[in-house]
């Protein structure tokens, strides 16, 4: 916009006073338009600064959020990228196999490293295809991008051991095993969670070296509840001593982890899957072991996703994000959906039309459940919306 003052009449030049007029007359009214204009000049600047202020606040500052949204779906039973199988066994009859057992994943925003900005965390607000939720739900406090990232990884890697044992102690098959004194998992109200970490190695209790598991429960055990233990770990091959408090359960004293456990497979199962981190595609991944070690087609060509960690004993485990997994597995194309029964509520009313939710609770409900659809008694079945 120009901001030259318009000539009263057609033939005076700009800044020239009107003929006939004062030009005292004119000098004011001049002033008092240029005086109106500079104000609104003023008036639009100020409004451009806001606005360039209120992008910078809703592009610039981060909230304490992290936003799930529907991830990619991928086969068990097809192919890895380099080619093979996803799952792939050696050394043990296996069987052909069709139809689709899909993993489910959501895709995450604003973990550590990741903040969320205030304008994007509104946005998601708005979508009802994702959920916005407070930060400390997944994420400890002080966690870095790269331990979120390393506790990921080795998430997967656990849920794929325990998907082999669970699959082979479904079709009876003995899995020797040492329990060890690396941390599995700490329990999130005990003391210890304040100071080990999934990964750690305690090697010593009160200064006295602990070479298993036995000898670390023994000398736990050995003291009083709410006592002060000073433990010696290895954490990243670094060795440092940690302070925690005991606690106490049915009577017996105890650091409330979980320890990792070793086990020494028959035969060899490899599971190739890259870029997907944590424990929830266990129960998928324990389901196509079982089909393709088992003759004849479980899945009956049908299309079948699911979601659930899976302990070593069968137990499926809830694991969250269960919206957004079904309303991923629907736009793939799967017919149903295999989910833990603890997660039924967060789909029940809400589960996309042409998609049935079939809660369970073990393997061996799963198992089930892929049979019986594959020989079309789906309709049979207990589902998320009607038990």
């Amino acid at each position: 916009m120009s901001s030259d003052p318009v000539p009263e009449s057609g033939g005076t030049p700009p800044g020239a006073p009107p003929t006939g007029l004062d030009p005292a007359g004119v000098g004011s009214a001049g002033a008092a338009r240029a005086g109106t204009l500079g104000a609104g000049s003023t008036l639009l600047s100020l409004s451009a600064f806001a606005a360039v202020a209120l992008a910078a606040v809703f592009g610039v500052v981060h909230v304490p959020y992290v936003a799930l949204s529907p991830g990619p779906v991928t086969d068990v039973l097809g192919s890895s990228s380099g080619g093979d199988g996803l799952v792939e066994i050696s050394g043990r009859q296996t069987y052909p196999t069709e139809g689709r057992l899909d993993l489910t994943t959501v895709s995450l925003r604003g973990g550590p490293g990741l903040g969320m900005s205030l304008g994007e965390t509104l946005l998601d607000w708005l979508d009802p295809a994702v959920n916005v939720v407070p930060r400390e739900l997944y994420f400890p406090p002080d966690q870095s991008r790269r331990e979120a990232d390393e506790q990921s990884a080795a998430e997967m890697t656990g849920s794929q051991t325990n998907a082999k044992v669970a699959a082979l102690t479904e079709l009876g098959i003995d899995v020797p095993s040492t329990t060890t004194t690396r941390v599995e998992e700490v329990g999130a109200d005990v003391p210890a969670a304040d100071v080990l970490r999934p990964g750690d190695v305690i090697t010593s209790v009160d200064g006295r070296d602990v070479a298993g598991f036995p000898e670390l429960q023994a000398a736990v055990r050995a003291l009083p509840a709410d006592a002060q233990v000073r433990l010696g770990i290895t954490r990243g091959g670094e060795a440092r001593t940690v302070t925690t408090r005991t606690v106490s359960a049915n009577g017996t004293t105890l650091l409330g982890i979980t320890p990792h456990v070793d086990y020494r497979f028959p035969f060899s199962i490899d599971i190739a899957i890259d870029d997907v981190g944590g424990p929830s595609a266990g129960t998928m991944f324990a389901l196509a072991i079982v089909d393709e070690l088992t003759p004849g087609d479980m899945t009956g060509g049908q299309h079948i996703a699911g979601t659930g960690a899976i302990a070593a004993d069968g137990t499926v485990l809830q694991i969250g994000g269960l919206r957004q997994k079904v309303i991923g597995a629907h736009d793939a194309g799967a017919r149903w959906f295999l989910a833990p029964r603890a997660e039924c509520d967060q789909v029940a009313g809400a589960t996309p039309s042409g998609t049935t939710v079939v809660p369970v609770s073990t393997l061996h409900e799963a198992r089930l459940a892929v049979e019986a659809i594959g020989q079309g008694r789906g309709a049979t079945l207990a589902t998320c919306e009607a038990p």
